[in-house]
């Protein structure tokens, strides 16, 4: 959190400016008032500026913020919210317990419906790319769940040598199978293909992403068997 001090002739004017120069909502930041704007004793003194302390939120407070402003108006307890960012990607959890099955929703919906209102409030700030919401580790069993029969394909490419690729896979699902390898240190991912679903070739790290082509292009002529995959949301 930064600290910014503004002075002016009018306290409310500085908040007014604070809120548009940073583009902020009244529940994003805090101030505090240093000191209260003076017309001097009867216009003998020359008049003193208000001044005022605001403490300007990081991109992960703010958005923490609006998911606990969130809570309250659906009048949801919770214990805590975790956050943590990657790169331009912003990680919430929302620790709950009691109240996860409600947060969660049938198939997840709620959950989604809440991390899409979060990613569209905060969509023109560059600082973000995406922001993941999760609820007392429900999306990383659902992504244990998902990875499951993958786990023999990457095997198969550690102990043969041999790049290996999957069938055509959404966004979500190529982010976690690519994140899962990025752990991996003898692994490596390529994406290929066009539209919303693409596939991906799984290969070893010392192989160079033009040989994980080749075998690619082979392996998909001569036919080659993939995992069936769980739904994800």
């Amino acid at each position: 959190m930064i600290t910014i001090e503004k002075s002016g002739a009018k306290v409310e004017e500085l908040i007014a400016e604070f809120r548009k120069e940073y583009g902020l909502k009244d529940w994003e930041f805090k101030y505090e008032i240093i000191k209260n704007p003076s017309s001097g004793l009867f216009g003998l003194l020359p008049r003193k500026n208000a001044m005022v302390r605001f403490y300007l939120p990081d991109i992960e407070e703010r958005v923490a913020s609006f998911l606990k402003e969130l809570l309250i108006k659906m009048d949801i307890s919770y214990k805590e919210i975790k956050t943590h960012k990657e790169g331009k990607s912003i990680y919430l959890e929302i620790i709950s317990e009691e109240e996860s099955g409600r947060l969660i929703g049938k198939n997840g919906k709620m959950l989604d419906a809440m991390q899409y209102l979060l990613n569209k409030v905060f969509e023109e700030n560059s600082a973000i790319d995406h922001i993941y919401l999760d609820v007392d580790g429900y999306r990383q069993r659902q992504q244990a769940q998902f990875l499951r029969p993958f786990l023999s394909i990457f095997q198969k490419v550690r102990s043969e040598g041999k790049p290996y690729t999957l069938e055509p896979l959404n966004a979500s699902e190529r982010r976690i199978i690519h994140k899962y390898i990025e752990k991996q240190k003898d692994l490596s991912t390529l994406t290929i293909g066009e539209g919303t679903k693409k596939r991906m070739v799984i290969f070893p790290a010392h192989q160079s992403a033009s040989e994980a082509l080749i075998h690619s292009r082979q392996q998909r002529q001569q036919g080659q068997h993939n995992p069936k995959k769980s739904n994800l949301r």
